[in-house]
């Protein structure tokens, strides 16, 4: 009897959650088609993904919009569809990174920003994203953040010379 019980609440708060997950999808998507008309980029990039679905820069382009809207899980649909088509896509990753600082989720804000530094070791902006990230307090990890600073002294960035405390 308890173990039934007990399946029963996980998989009654499973579908809750797979509830509320689907409703604010539905939430944001009719926000958007109020939205559109003030705001044509939306439209814009919807009559290019008609003509070419599988770019995974208009994926990449219509999420950096909907995050900088708010509207995270649209968000996080155009980024995972983008990385859909291009599985090493940096920019997705950090675009995720985002949506998940945004929504508190500071473990996959993490391992998507750490993704997105294994995917373009020699971009130094996201180096020192990552390097900022160790330093916060839901993330620091004092060692890694001296390697990534060291990594971008390495490439003779000058955004290294601002860490050069550590």
């Amino acid at each position: 009897m308890r173990i039934s019980l007990t399946i029963f609440l996980a998989f009654f708060c499973l579908s809750a959650w797979a509830q509320s997950q689907e409703t604010a999808l539905v939430g944001q998507t009719v926000q958007v088609q109020q939205e559109t008309p003030a705001d044509t980029r939306i439209a814009d990039y919807y009559e290019q993904l008609k003509a070419n679905p599988k770019d995974p820069k208009l994926h990449l382009k219509l999420g950096e919009i909907y995050l900088e809207r708010g509207l995270y899980e649209l968000a996080i649909v155009s980024f995972q569809q983008a990385l859909a088509f291009q599985s090493k896509f940096p920019q997705a990753h950090l675009g995720l990174s985002q949506v998940f600082r945004k929504k508190k989720l500071p473990q996959l804000e993490l391992a998507e920003m750490e993704t997105a530094v294994a995917e373009a070791p020699d971009d130094a902006a996201l180096r020192l994203r990552l390097g900022i990230l160790y330093m916060e307090p839901q993330h620091f990890n004092y060692k890694k953040a001296k390697t990534a600073f060291q990594a971008l002294q390495k490439m003779g960035s000058p955004l290294a010379s601002l860490f050069l405390f550590l």
